[in-house]
């Protein structure tokens, strides 16, 4: 049996207007959501994530977890389709479960966006998420340094978040738990501020959980607290003997992703040419003589296809102008009629102004806006400018 201990601390920052993290703490579930999206929309999205993970019941392997995750991922897609001033909210998530099969415990990990989650064993600090961030992907790319990525202006843009799609990608980790080991779910607002150096310090020398989470929650305060910063820690206080649980100590890295999809990239291998045996010899090859055939089928078979290929074309004309967009036009927020791109040869259409900057946004608001916000009716567009107006205008005394 598993038995843990735990300490949690959330703090607005000294930036941020209001705290959009969320987190849970109670027995067999910890849970960090980091939500963005103006109008309080981030706020909701990670409330709502927790709200979805709080009452699940017990989970006995990583499929069960992921299915827990998409679960909350559809009730945030739902929430903002019932208030079109929330489009576009969404959320991090990153936890510790409890896994019970078998009599036997094991500690289930899922991460989405950018929240991490660290393992201090023997004295040493693992990161054992991967951020779903555009600076990771170019720093695993090779295209950017560790350094460089640390001030990067675009480090604030994530890949991956709950409430922007129907599915979402879940990374997944199965571990044996250790007695004496400690774990660390935070918010970027944590190692955005303080390195993983002084993170190791405070949780070797700060023995009690919660004054440990408090302790770094200062730190990253104290050290500028540009961001809402929010860590939960987990002490294993007791757990099954390692010797006597069954497998590797990390097993099922990585599950919940498509097969032969990792970070993108497909890990098939190319195809191979079917054919066997030796290329035929041109000499060999005779061709059949082409016989000319035109009768009233060929004509009712052409008429046929120009009539289908006149409705497809109406139907796209139809889907390309039924919408519109929040999106940008330089650097101002403008709202297009049609759809973001386009759809093949039919372009949306600039609608109206608002005079907002996008560069004024924060930066994950402005990635949504630069990519297009899609809304049914053109009001709803409308109430979202309003929105961001709101948000870019000060604060009245």
């Amino acid at each position: 049996m598993t038995e843990f201990a735990w300490g949690a601390a959330t703090d607005v920052g000294r930036v941020r207007r209001a705290n959009q993290d969320h987190h849970l703490t109670k027995d067999g579930m910890f849970v960090v959501a980091d939500g963005m999206g103006g109008h309080s929309g981030g706020e909701i999205a990670a409330e709502v994530t927790v709200d979805a993970l709080r009452d699940i019941g017990p989970i006995s392997t990583l499929d069960e977890l992921i299915d827990r995750v998409q679960n909350a991922n559809a009730e945030v897609v739902a929430r903002a389709r019932e208030d079109p001033v929330l489009r576009g909210m969404g959320t991090t998530v990153s936890l510790l479960a409890d896994l019970v099969r078998d009599g036997l415990h094991r500690l289930g990990i899922a991460n989405v966006g950018d929240s991490r989650l660290y393992r201090l064993t023997e004295g040493d600090l693992h990161q054992h998420t991967v951020d779903h961030s555009l600076v990771e992907s170019l720093v695993r790319e090779g295209r950017l340094s560790r350094a460089e990525a640390v001030n990067h202006p675009q480090r604030n843009i994530i890949t991956r978040a709950l409430g922007i799609d129907e599915k979402v990608l879940v990374d997944a980790w199965e571990l044996v738990p250790v007695t004496g080991d400690r774990y660390v779910i935070c918010s970027d607002g944590l190692y955005g501020e303080i390195g993983e150096k002084e993170i190791s310090e405070v949780l070797r020398t700060v023995v009690d959980p919660q004054e440990a989470a408090e302790d770094l929650v200062s730190r990253a305060c104290a050290a500028g607290g540009h961001d809402n910063v929010t860590v939960v820690v987990v002490d294993i206080e007791s757990a099954d003997p390692v010797d006597d649980v069954p497998g590797d100590r990390v097993t099922d890295t990585r599950k919940g992703l498509p097969d032969g999809i990792l970070d993108g990239h497909s890990t098939t291998d190319d195809v191979s040419d079917p054919g066997h045996g030796p290329d035929p010899n041109p000499d060999d090859i005779v061709l059949a003589p082409i016989t000319k055939v035109f009768t009233w089928r060929l004509v009712v078979f052409v008429a046929v296809v120009l009539m289908v290929l006149v409705a497809l074309v109406g139907s796209l004309a139809v889907y390309a102008r039924s919408a519109y967009y929040v999106g940008t036009d330089g650097q101002e927020i403008v709202i297009y009629q049609g759809r973001p791109g386009g759809v093949l040869w039919f372009d949306a259409t600039l609608t109206e102004r608002s005079g907002l900057l996008v560069g004024a946004l924060e930066a994950r608001d402005a990635e949504l806006v630069v990519d297009g916000l899609e809304f049914d009716e053109l009001k709803d567009a409308e109430a979202h400018i309003e929105v961001l107006r709101e948000q870019l205008s000060p604060e009245t005394p």
